[in-house]
């Protein structure tokens, strides 16, 4: 598992609890490669609770400074909450990810690394 690569100015102490409810047992969020973002696949019922068919893939991160904040931390928490809200399926039993589940997460995932990467520093201001 990626060890979490935090922005400047987040207190790692008081995060880090949050964070492992997010990550560990019972939680369904994933840290990144690189450890800077925490992501997410939700599954609804019917294609009107999300947008892709009946998936929606969140990823959360902070871009200046670069890294993982409290506000990730966060923001994660409420779509849980939401999710919850909107009726989000439960996950699946413990059985081996069917090849084509896995294929589709992983091309949601790719394609998120394919946005940011194209995104550049975006959200970065610029000095004059």
């Amino acid at each position: 598992m990626a060890q979490p690569r935090f922005s400047a100015g987040t207190d790692a102490a008081s995060v880090t609890p949050a964070l492992k409810a997010l990550t560990s047992e019972g939680g369904r969020w994933t840290l990144t490669k690189d450890g800077t973002a925490l992501e997410r696949q939700f599954r609804f019922k019917t294609f009107a609770k999300t947008w892709v068919y009946n998936t929606t893939f969140i990823r959360w991160t902070t871009h200046n400074p670069a890294g993982l904040s409290d506000k990730d931390i966060s923001m994660a928490a409420q779509c849980d909450a939401l999710a919850a809200q909107l009726g989000e399926l439960p996950p699946e039993p413990t059985a081996p990810v069917a090849a084509e589940t896995e294929d589709q997460s992983c091309a949601i995932r790719g394609l998120a690394d394919r946005a940011a990467g194209a995104a550049g520093d975006c959200c970065t201001p610029r000095s004059k």
